[in-house]
């Protein structure tokens, strides 16, 4: 299909800037799609504020990053959000999932490096379907406590509970990092596809199993998704099924800066932050994580990578 412009899809940017920097609209390097959505959660409710929340947190990150020894004010950023964010939350997930491929299809023919910001897990797949639909050959590293993988939850495909069934029934098989819960029935579908799950009793606190991940990526392009619920609830409660027994800060960096040091890294995501009372450190995290992201995956990798920064 023909990729849109991003402009066929109406949206605006009124979101907070990210790292309080300027906005650059369509001059941006780096764009941050926020998808303020939450229709389809079962459980805790909230994630449709969380891209505000992570946007207003990253005005408090420093935007040199000590680890990589990049300077992410080297970039210039940009943010879309819809234009009517209520209307945006109550559509169809259907109608929601096909916007957003309509709007990443259209950053990616501009050639923007993008991080989608959720909202409920179910916003992944308009990325990951303008993505699949460049990269033929893309591979997706899931960081999660669920597996996702039901054909269809409380009525609907575009479930927050069926993202990793949808990249199945597009030909991708995830690799998934920090799962600890799942149904009897997606228990039996990875042990009869043989699919590729870290389970996070088995990979906290160590990091020999990246060798095996990167095995599996080499070459190929690199969609991450990060549910954060996959970290542990002690680190970031503010999430809509906070599973106990989870990953821990650098569980999930170092994996990130595995991949992103070894493997093109063509686009991420970040949801199911859920902000509310007390959950300043919850919305910290995960705007932290977003610096990591444009660090590890752009900033750093065009050095290790031999790359001339854009």
């Amino acid at each position: 299909m023909t990729a849109p412009s991003s402009g066929d899809v109406p949206g605006s940017r009124g979101s907070p800037p990210f790292l309080g920097l300027p906005d650059h609209g369509d001059e941006a390097d780096v764009v941050l799609v926020c998808a303020p959505y939450d229709l389809t959660s079962t459980y805790g409710k909230g994630a449709e504020g969380g891209p505000d929340a992570l946007l207003r947190a990253s005005g408090y990150v420093e935007t040199w990053d000590e680890e990589t020894h990049t300077d992410l004010e080297t970039l210039a950023y940009g943010t879309w959000s819809p234009e009517d964010p209520t209307a945006f939350g109550q559509q169809p997930p259907e109608t929601m999932v096909a916007q957003l491929e309509a709007v990443h299809a259209g950053l990616l023919e501009r050639k923007r490096r993008v991080i989608g910001l959720g909202g409920e897990h179910s916003i992944t797949c308009g990325q990951f379907m303008a993505l699949r639909e460049r990269h033929p050959d893309l591979a997706v590293l899931q960081i999660d406590a669920h597996l996702d993988l039901r054909e269809t939850y409380a009525g609907s495909p575009h479930n927050h509970a069926c993202i990793a069934a949808r990249f199945l029934e597009h030909g991708v098989r995830p690799i998934q990092v920090g799962i600890r819960s799942c149904s009897r029935e997606e228990a039996e579908r990875v042990a009869a596809l043989d699919l590729k799950v870290y389970w996070a009793r088995d990979v906290a606190g160590r990091i020999a199993y990246h060798r095996e991940i990167l095995a599996t990526l080499a070459q190929r392009p690199v969609f991450v998704t990060v549910d954060l619920d996959g970290f542990d609830p002690s680190l970031l409660p503010a999430t809509g099924t906070p599973e106990p027994g989870g990953l821990d800060w650098f569980d999930v960096t170092r994996l990130l800066r595995t991949v992103g040091r070894h493997c093109r890294v063509v686009g991420a995501d970040i949801t199911e932050l859920a902000p509310g009372e007390a959950s300043r450190a919850s919305e910290f995290l995960a705007a932290r994580l977003a610096t990591k992201m444009v660090s590890y995956f752009w900033l750093a990798a065009d050095s290790w990578h031999g790359l001339r920064a854009r």
